[in-house]
């Protein structure tokens, strides 16, 4: 039990100093483009989603304010999810630096249906340039960094977010 702690410390810390050696985004630059493939098998880029506003939130099952900020998180997925083809933002969670089985078990004990995948080696956070979890990047439609905010969001400061693309 302490080894698997231990090594969830050091890949936060390796993610932490990797990501001062990655590409650093800024609001107004082009979104980069990844590919993920999402708990449900499917496989999604992000240039997938043009059309379409996109809030991509790196998170992981070990980080106490990425717990903590979840559960809004999936509030707003399922009203996403709801809304079908007329909603104008599409949710995306990146669990990073985490193991498949970690995420998913995680994803069920909590009831948890965002959809998502997992960054097991951190190479899209690293694309991001994400220093710290957790950290939501909104997307425009075109494809364009809106807004960048790492560290815990209340459901306010969510709401306040993506202003204007909820409903």
């Amino acid at each position: 039990m302490k080894l698997s702690k231990l090594n969830f410390a050091l890949a936060a810390c390796m993610l932490i100093a990797c990501a001062g050696f990655s590409q650093t985004i800024r609001r107004d630059s082009p979104a980069p483009d990844f590919s993920i493939t999402l708990s449900s098998g499917e496989t999604k880029k992000c240039s997938d989603y043009k059309g379409k506003a996109v809030l991509l939130h790196f998170w992981a099952t070990w980080c106490p304010p990425c717990r903590a900020e979840l559960p809004e998180m999936n509030a707003l997925a399922e009203q996403l999810q709801a809304q079908g083809e007329n909603a104008k933002l599409a949710f995306l969670g990146i669990c990073v630096s985490d193991t498949e089985k970690s995420r998913a078990d995680f994803m069920e004990k909590n009831g948890y249906t965002f959809p998502g995948g997992l960054d097991q080696k951190g190479e899209i956070a690293s694309l991001y340039g994400i220093q710290g979890i957790p950290a939501s990047i909104l997307i425009s439609a075109d494809g364009t960094v809106l807004d960048i905010h790492v560290g815990r969001m209340t459901s306010s400061m969510l709401h306040s977010f993506i202003e204007g693309y909820e409903k």
